[in-house]
């Protein structure tokens, strides 16, 4: 009875495995069929993924987030593959960068994702959806538009940012052997021609990370040795360059400033390390023309050359016209007076003399902008 018994819980689990593999193999070669699907399948499928994306252009950016409300550049990768195709991509735009299979670009499709450097690091920070005719929706962080957005790929800043496009999804236009022979051939394009690829590829990374900008500023103080009040100084204008991809975006600037309450014309030679988009410290020497005078006073003073001014500017988020990106500026700055025999001013004399806001708008573009 005991053995029959045994016999009997044996063949009972002998069919469950059975069942159980029988069950994992359908599922495995369902899958298989599956991936196994036609070009015009593959176009449904793309056009079924770019169409759920459009659904979320005006949504707001919001880091970290994957919808359906708000999202960043991956999260929106990441939602819009899963709800529309069911396919669940990395989180990151580095990682996915990593999945997909790079292709040349003229073997780009709708539904493929376009990938961009966009900051100092060195690796892929953004990531969008190619939606044909150069375009492509992203979330974007900052900017005159942020949120999800069409962008061009043919816009400047977009042109230096780019990286390559990747496919996650299998070609709808052609068949698989025909993708693989054109990634074959811009392969072999690339291990022909490696200082010509090196070298375009230096030349946009060069000029999209060389920025001009040129502000002009309205200078005034509140300070004197005998009064506290609004009081128009001087008009300033400055023209800066900088290398936006190494640390601190180190530049150099060059100045001309009339300086009407002190009688005194001035080029200040600035060195500046521009922190973010809103924050910028600068120092120098200064070449005054002339002998100038305490504000408000007929004493006359000395304008230093070295050390000759120092300060730090906030600027608005910025707006775009074209290719230009324009923000709004508050620079404090502080330059160095002495009296005429060099001796220093007393404190309030010092900052009465030195101590002045400029309010002014700054036009930024890149170097891109001129040499094409």
């Amino acid at each position: 009875m005991q053995k029959t018994s045994f016999n009997h819980i044996s063949d009972t689990f002998g069919k469950r495995i059975l069942f159980l593999l029988l069950l994992i193999f359908s599922v495995c070669s369902l899958k298989l069929c599956a991936e196994d699907i036609t070009p015009a399948q593959a176009q449904v499928a793309r056009e079924t993924f770019v169409a759920e994306s459009k659904k979320y252009v005006g949504c707001p950016y919001v880091l970290g987030a994957v919808g359906p409300d708000s999202f960043d550049c991956s999260g929106l990768i990441y939602y819009v593959a899963r709800e529309s195709v069911g396919i669940q991509l990395p989180r990151t735009a580095k990682a996915i960068y990593s999945y997909c299979r790079i292709v040349p670009d003229k073997s780009r499709e709708i539904g493929d994702l376009v990938f961009f450097k966009t900051n100092s690091t060195g690796n892929i920070s953004h990531v969008g959806i190619y939606i044909g005719n150069g375009q492509f929706i992203s979330a974007i962080s900052d900017g005159e538009n942020t949120g999800v957005i069409i962008s061009s790929l043919n816009q400047t800043y977009w042109k230096g940012k780019y990286v390559a496009t990747g496919q996650f999804l299998k070609s709808g236009t052609g068949s698989e052997e025909q993708v693989e022979e054109a990634i074959a051939q811009d392969a072999k394009a690339k291990e022909k021609h490696p200082r010509q690829v090196h070298a375009s590829r230096s030349g946009n990374s060069i000029t999209s990370n060389v920025i001009f900008d040129a502000c002009t500023n309205i200078g005034w103080s509140l300070i004197s040795p005998n009064s506290f009040m609004f009081r128009f100084r001087a008009v300033d204008i400055q023209v800066n360059a900088r290398y936006k991809k190494w640390f601190l975006e180190p530049g150099i600037a060059l100045g001309a400033r009339i300086n009407f309450s002190q009688d005194v014309f001035q080029i200040p030679i600035l060195f500046t390390a521009t922190m973010s988009e809103y924050v910028r410290l600068y120092a120098g020497p200064v070449i005054s023309f002339s002998n100038a005078h305490l504000v408000t006073t007929d004493k006359s003073i000395s304008a230093s050359v070295f050390p000759g001014t120092i300060g730090v500017v906030f600027s608005t988020p910025s707006f775009s016209i074209k290719d230009a990106k324009v923000q709004f500026v508050q620079d404090i700055s502080y330059s160095v007076f002495n009296n005429t025999d060099n001796a220093a001013l007393n404190f309030l004399e010092s900052a009465s003399a030195g101590l002045v806001m400029f309010t002014g708008i700054r036009v930024s573009l890149p170097l891109s902008t001129f040499v094409r």
